[in-house]
């Protein structure tokens, strides 16, 4: 009576005995993420599927095969760190019996979170038989064999949520650095000469410290820079004097300095400037009460 058995799986035939010991099947990778903000921890198990075919000898005997994963060492793989699920059931210590009217089984392959990430390998060892042999090897009553080594990867990655929301991040980050020093300084620039006197008929000069700032505003009215407004567009320096007639807005510009009062625009230069003189001065004093130094 010939009483043998062959595994095949569903993505390779495996030689349970012809296999060398050096020659690894790998059954894949199995994710984990863990729980983050609303989305909850989730692991992502590999399924193989395998085909039993027992002589029909062994059929009649009603033959069977037990085994069980162990590691490289020939200890078995302990279910605190990878389990094996059939039919729905996590099985004891990772052990197994195929009887002879079997043809088919799933086998998912998950880890505990608690595990080490990385490669897993062992061998699936038989480890009680009624059988004559396996493939072409003859088997002993009660012998223990080494079937074929297994390779199995835990990687853990990051939780989906966790990240989009890097992603973001890192894109908001860059346009943000993208903003404070290339954009920033194109759309608002700033002053770099330092310190400029503005005279009010009949007042005590005015000294303002224009440097770093995008804009100078004069004003009868007390004004305030949000600190978001600040950071995002550049300081402005707010002075204020009664003696104003108008608000007066001096920035920055390729020609010097634009000076706007009321809806008219100066353009002074050179940069810093002088005292501004001709009618141009004499139209921004009479409208504003106001000269520049």
């Amino acid at each position: 009576m010939k009483r043998y058995l062959f595994i095949l799986s569903s993505m390779i035939l495996i030689c349970l005995t012809s296999c060398k010991k050096d020659e690894s099947v790998s059954f894949g990778t199995v994710e984990y993420y863990p729980s983050f903000l609303w989305v909850d921890s989730k692991m992502a198990p590999v399924t193989k599927t395998f085909d039993f075919d027992f002589s029909q000898d062994a059929k009649d005997d009603n033959s069977f095969a037990e085994f069980q994963f162990v590691d490289n060492e020939g200890k078995p793989i302990s279910t605190n760190v990878m389990q094996v699920t059939i039919d729905e059931k996590e099985i004891a210590n990772n052990k197994f019996r195929i009887n002879s009217d079997l043809c088919s089984k799933d086998f998912i392959f998950s880890f505990s979170p608690n595990a080490e990430e990385g490669k897993y390998q062992g061998y699936l060892k038989i480890i009680n038989h009624t059988l004559d042999r396996l493939d072409s090897q003859p088997l002993n009553s009660g012998q223990q064999v080494d079937a074929f080594q297994w390779t199995l990867y835990f990687d853990k990655v990051m939780n989906p949520l966790a990240k989009v929301l890097m992603w973001i991040g890192i894109l908001l980050l860059t346009f943000l650095l993208l903003w404070l020093f290339i954009l920033k300084p194109i759309f608002y620039p700033k002053f770099k000469s330092t310190r400029k006197s503005v005279y009010l008929k009949n007042c005590p000069p005015i000294t303002i410290n224009f440097k770093g700032a995008r804009l100078v505003v004069l004003d009868n009215k007390p004004h305030k820079q949000s600190n978001w407004d600040k950071f995002f567009k550049g300081k402005i320096i707010y002075k204020q004097h009664p003696a104003l007639l108008t608000q007066i807005t001096m920035k920055p510009h390729r020609r010097g300095i634009m000076v706007v009062a009321d809806t008219s625009k100066y353009f002074v230069t050179p940069n810093p400037m002088p005292i501004i003189g001709s009618a141009i001065m004499n139209d921004l004093i009479n409208r504003t009460n106001i000269e520049i130094k």
